[in-house]
């Protein structure tokens, strides 16, 4: 890590899911913001900057977790940047009005021994519910100074930066200790005693007893570290020992022991802080009982659904033709004019770049704008776990339960992270499920693909229908993979968030990211796809690709047979596939160059086959080649038998 500049002063954010972490993060930094994956992991963490009188501030937006247990790549990541990145202080957050859940990991967040802040959030939602929380009680149970907030209308948001830049500035570190019980004090005094005996140094600067707590867990990230050091066999054999005696006493792993005694030190000071009083019944609590009832869960949930479709077909349809025919009538003439002198090369330049821009306005940009706005809506209100929570009876029957939902909807939006966030799940068996059906989610390039030709020139209708289609064969995988693997599917304990009005500023700041780092990775992808497709053409050298394949395209599928580019490209990037099409039909007009039912069938296939190769790798992260290349042939094959069959028989009568 480079040196911190002294007139730098970073901010760790610390919580768990769903405290307004995000919220409070946006309210600091505007849109100033870089998103990146922690080196060596695949978890993003957000940074922003802001500036302070003579400081600058970097705010580091941690992942949010339950623990800093390092079970999970999240759980690690956030304790690996508070250890390595050092941060001047922590300001940890916490649901004002579940404190005791929020208290668990600010227990842990103590031990570390870095400068703190207690930021208790949703204040509002606590009053609301009969809770008053104490901060001045708060404050003294943990000696940590502590702020009240409501992130959501910046209430107190201001005063609590402030705080914590004064934090940063006082270097003051966390002096009180809790105590464990008695017998577990015991085991980590042995081993600290140990720790101060026998090595030179801790890891990370950490105190003896932190680390004694940290080997008494387990924690193999630790072990790791302290495995390095001079004399770390007789401290990890003591950490051993002291652990088998621990399970020997309490009939349970360390580790549990350890947890079990920090929810109860957690449930004791939330009680002791907290005044109840009689609960003000709100619309939000009025409409979260009806979204997470299964009697009138489900029909919002479907009524959701097909507003977002609605939404997408007519809003990102309008988009579409905004977008292309400003191209066509601004643009396009005069790079044709300009490509047209430069002959064979500006005929596969006209071609790559400008039918590739033109395929990349109508689909990419109108379409998959509008997703990650409103599916960044459904995540800011805290809809999505309702939805997991209405569907846990239904998803038991293909072999999971309500939790994989969550994943699943985040597929409609990319299919890639959805894959990784199946690592919630506790059994193989249902992460290779769930990882099959989510590679039939239509995510938000299939959706593009979808809207991009049978919404805008079919009609509504018939895209809905293609989405009907695809979610009745992932019920049908689903019941056919829970009959033939073998294993049980576990129990679902979740959190259910209260639903909130979401900020518009980060609202807007998730969506823009997301877009922008979707462009940046696509767009030179399509143009390049494209740019071949036109020297291909150029060159008169499309035939030796299309003709030993057009029995698959033409005789089984009934497409044009030049569209096999477009399927083959699908492969690599899912909205390229219709970027292609476009580019090969020389025009936006798609009904100039195909019939409606073989736009059906077209847009069928690409939205059922595992969607980019993107996906693919990360298969291969989660679960191996084997199943990553059983998961795509299998896609493959569904696409084509449905495809073939809507062809032959045309059982909608295109």
């Amino acid at each position: 890590m480079s040196a911190v500049k002294k007139s730098e002063i970073v901010v760790a954010l610390a919580g768990t899911p769903n405290v307004g972490k995000s919220a409070i993060f946006h309210q600091i930094t505007g849109a100033d913001v870089i998103v990146s994956n922690y080196p060596g992991t695949t978890v993003e963490l957000m940074e922003g900057w802001v500036k302070r009188g003579d400081y600058d501030i970097r705010v580091i937006d941690l992942p949010g977790v339950y623990s800093l247990g390092a079970v999970s790549q999240d759980e690690l990541v956030a304790r690996r940047a508070i250890l390595e990145q050092e941060p001047d202080v922590i300001v940890n957050i916490l649901d004002a009005s579940n404190l005791e859940r929020s208290l668990f990991l600010t227990l842990q967040l103590m031990e570390l021994g870095r400068p703190m802040l207690v930021i208790m959030n949703m204040y509002d939602v606590a009053l609301a519910r009969g809770l008053h929380p104490n901060a001045e009680a708060l404050s003294s149970k943990l000696g940590l100074p502590v702020v009240t907030t409501v992130a959501t209308r910046g209430e107190n948001v201001a005063r609590a930066f402030d705080k914590a830049i004064e934090v940063a500035l006082a270097r003051n570190r966390p002096e009180k200790v809790l105590p464990l019980t008695r017998d577990t004090e015991r085991a980590i005094k042995g081993l600290a005693g140990e720790i101060v005996r026998s090595l030179g140094k801790t890891p990370f600067g950490l105190s003896a007893r932190t680390l004694a707590i940290k080997l008494l867990e387990g924690d193999e990230h630790l072990i790791k570290a302290v495995a390095d050091l001079p004399g770390s066999e007789r401290v990890l054999m003591k950490a051993r020992k002291l652990a088998r005696e621990m399970v020997t006493k309490y009939g349970e792993p360390s580790a549990y022991r350890i947890a079990r005694e920090r929810h109860g030190i957690a449930a004791m000071i939330s009680r002791e802080v907290t005044e109840r009083a009689p609960a003000k019944l709100k619309w939000a609590h009025r409409l979260d009982d009806i979204t997470s009832s299964v009697r009138t869960g489900v029909p919002i949930m479907v009524a959701v659904f097909a507003a977002l479709i609605l939404l997408l077909i007519y809003v990102g349809g309008f988009l579409e033709g905004l977008l292309v025919e400003g191209w066509e009538i601004f643009v396009s003439p005069l790079l044709r004019g300009f490509f047209n002198t430069l002959g064979d090369l500006g005929r596969i330049l006209d071609i790559g770049i400008n039918q590739g821009i033109i395929g990349i306005l109508a689909v990419m940009i109108p379409y998959i704008l509008v997703f990650f706005l409103v599916f960044a809506l459904l995540e800011d209100i805290g809809y999505l776990p309702r939805m997991a929570f209405v569907m846990d009876s239904a998803m038991h029957r293909i072999g999971l339960h309500g939790r994989a939902v969550v994943p699943m909807l985040g597929g409609f939006g990319c299919n890639v992270p959805a894959i990784m966030a199946t690592r919630v799940l506790i059994t193989r068996r249902e992460r290779l499920i769930a990882n099959f059906l989510i590679t039939m989610v239509p995510c938000s390039a299939r959706t593009a693909v979808i809207l991009g030709t049978v919404g805008y020139f079919l009609g509504v209708q018939y895209a809905l229908l293609i989405y009907g289609i695809i979610l009745i064969l992932i019920f049908i995988v689903g019941l056919v993979l829970n009959r033939f693997l073998r294993g049980r599917v576990s129990g679902m304990i979740m959190e259910m968030p209260p639903l909130r009005l979401p900020i518009l500023r980060p609202l807007l700041s998730k969506t823009w990211m997301r877009m922008k780092h979707f462009v940046y990775f696509a767009t030179p992808v399509l143009i390049v796809g494209s740019l071949v497709i036109g020297a291909l053409h150029v060159f008169e050298l499309l035939a030796a690709i299309v003709a030993p394949l057009s029995p698959l395209t033409s005789g089984w599928l009934g497409l044009p047979a030049v569209t096999i580019i477009s399927l083959l490209y699908g492969f690599i990037r899912k909205e390229g596939a219709l970027v292609l099409l476009v580019t090969i039909a020389g025009t936006s007009n798609l009904l100039n160059f195909m019939t409606p039912l073989q736009l059906f069938v077209f847009a069928l296939v690409v939205s059922i086959y595992v969607p980019c190769a993107a996906t693919v790798a990360a298969l291969k992260q989660e679960l191996g080649w084997k199943d990553a290349i059983m998961i795509s042939a299998s896609t493959f094959l569904i696409a084509l038998l449905v495809g073939g069959i809507f062809n032959h028989l045309n059982p909608i009568g295109l």
